[in-house]
């Protein structure tokens, strides 16, 4: 008898347990991708570096940061880094970054996904502009980092 009354409950709790979806069984959560913002082909999330000449000037974006040097920086007059926190704003084929660097300047650089002729035989893969309030605007180019040859 008590064979059989074990047997009932354990019919019945088997009944009350809620059954495994079919196909859900031990299925671990997928992280999701880092997200990318893409402007033409350069990913924005990756190291980009813009380059002017007539002044020269180099503008480096790496981890959310901009860094900026000009002749200042070139010619051993600026001994720290001016750098501010970058973060585009991109609309269609542009993307805009305004930064008040550590110094206190201001500047906005403008990214095209045009491809632009740089010096040499090179093509960079966007068209850059370059405001600075007080200065005249300057056209160049900018591309991923890694398009560029590693510093000396």
């Amino acid at each position: 008898m008590r064979a059989l009354i074990a047997s009932a409950f354990a019919l019945i709790l088997a009944a009350c347990s809620p059954a495994a979806e079919p196909g859900k069984a031990d299925v671990e959560p997928v992280a999701a991708a880092a997200p990318t913002l893409q402007l033409g082909a350069i990913d924005l999330t990756q190291p980009v570096r813009a380059a002017g000449t007539e002044p020269f000037w180099t503008i480096d974006i790496a981890d959310g940061v901009m860094t900026y040097r000009d002749m200042e920086d070139f010619g051993g007059d600026i001994t720290t880094p001016r750098t501010g926190p970058a973060a585009p704003v991109v609309t269609g084929d542009t993307a805009v970054y305004a930064v008040t660097l550590s110094d206190g300047k201001t500047l906005t650089l403008t990214l095209t996904a045009t491809e632009c002729p740089d010096i040499g035989e090179e093509t960079r893969a966007l068209t850059a502009s370059l405001a600075i309030p007080g200065a005249m605007p300057q056209q160049a180019c900018a591309d991923a980092r890694t398009a560029y040859p590693p510093e000396t």
